[in-house]
């Protein structure tokens, strides 16, 4: 990637506010044609005007996106929405594997005029009041340039937030089985009220243990009456509900899961440990996109090691059409398979 400093430029963001909308017949001939050479076949929604530039919203094989041309008519760069799971797989693994406690608020690919297209990934840190990060991958998926915080500063700040206790053990000298009695930290009255309003106690035959998943979400675990396990997901801010799992028997595992895993491990062993089909509430809305997000399946695979004495574990998550959406750093909570 050769103009990797044109990416402040690419923060469209800032601009939106000096953009006005304009007809197209406002559009000088050399916008026009710089797009007609630009691209063989497209189709133009809305034209703006911005200070130095006019903007196309634009479909390009059924892609929608932006193009940016100069007042004298240059084509500058264009950028098309891209959700992450069509992105390559190395650069989904680079961020599950190291920046936990982050979520994805965005992923474009970038067409420069230069010919170095790549993708922009926003990610944010889980959290009120969090700043925006940038990250810049070529096509193949590998990092070229990012403003992140460091991945071993992040996935240390992770780990002790999440594991406060072996902080606070460092500084007792108490002896180890005084932990036990340690409570450990519970859900607020407005969740608890909000799970038994939606699953009644009289159709539970086993749980509620409630745990803790990272800083922003407790999870139930529980068994219905019929021994299907269930782990219902509840947001710590809004007390509301997220999404609830069912964990399927091995007889109902997804055969396409299976397909993609066989494929996977050819001539290797492998145990499917655990598979989760999550389900996001009626109610909930994505963030970034105002939508209900489709349901996904979570999956643990266990490997044995020569000379180890615990198995390898893998976790992935598939999309609601089994297709392999990226790999997982690290256990859900305490209770997920360690």
């Amino acid at each position: 990637m050769k103009k990797l400093l044109l990416i402040a430029a690419v923060c469209l963001p800032m601009f939106l506010s000096a953009q006005t909308k304009i007809k197209e017949t406002d559009v000088p001939k050399s916008v026009l044609l710089s797009l007609e050479k630009t691209y063989e076949a497209y189709k133009v929604k809305t034209w703006y005007q911005a200070p130095g530039q006019y903007i196309a919203d634009i479909t390009v094989d059924g892609q929608a996106g932006r193009s940016y041309f100069t007042a004298n008519g240059d084509w500058q760069y264009s950028t098309f929405p891209t959700e992450i799971k069509e992105c390559p797989t190395l650069m989904n693994t680079y961020f599950v594997n190291n920046y936990p406690g982050y979520r994805v608020k965005s992923v474009e690919y970038v067409e420069e005029m230069s010919g170095d297209n790549y993708y922009r990934m926003i990610v944010v840190r889980k959290g009120v009041g969090a700043e925006d990060c940038e990250m810049v991958f070529d096509t193949k998926g590998k990092l070229m340039k990012s403003n992140a915080p460091d991945p071993d500063e992040v996935k240390a700040d992770y780990y002790a937030r999440n594991n406060p206790e072996e902080k606070n053990i460092n500084k007792r000298s108490k002896p180890e089985e005084d932990l036990a009695s340690t409570p450990k930290e519970a859900p607020s009255n407005g969740i608890v009220a909000a799970f038994t309003k939606k699953v009644p106690p009289a159709r539970i035959s086993v749980g509620p243990d409630w745990i803790k998943r990272g800083h922003d979400q407790f999870v139930a675990y529980y068994s219905n009456n019929q021994k299907v396990q269930f782990e219902a997901v509840y947001d710590v801010n809004t007390e509301k509900a997220v999404m609830t799992g069912k964990v399927l028997p091995k007889e109902r595992y997804t055969n396409a899961i299976i397909k993609y895993l066989n494929e996977k491990y050819k001539n290797e062993k492998y145990k499917i440990e655990k598979m989760v089909v999550y389900e996001y509430d009626s109610k909930y809305r994505d963030e970034s996109t105002g939508k209900k997000p489709k349901p996904y399946t979570y999956v643990v695979v266990s490997q044995k090691i020569k000379g180890e004495k615990k198995p390898k574990y893998t976790r992935m998550e598939f999309d609601n059409s089994a297709k392999f959406m990226g790999l997982l750093a690290a256990p859900l909570d305490e209770r997920d398979i360690q």
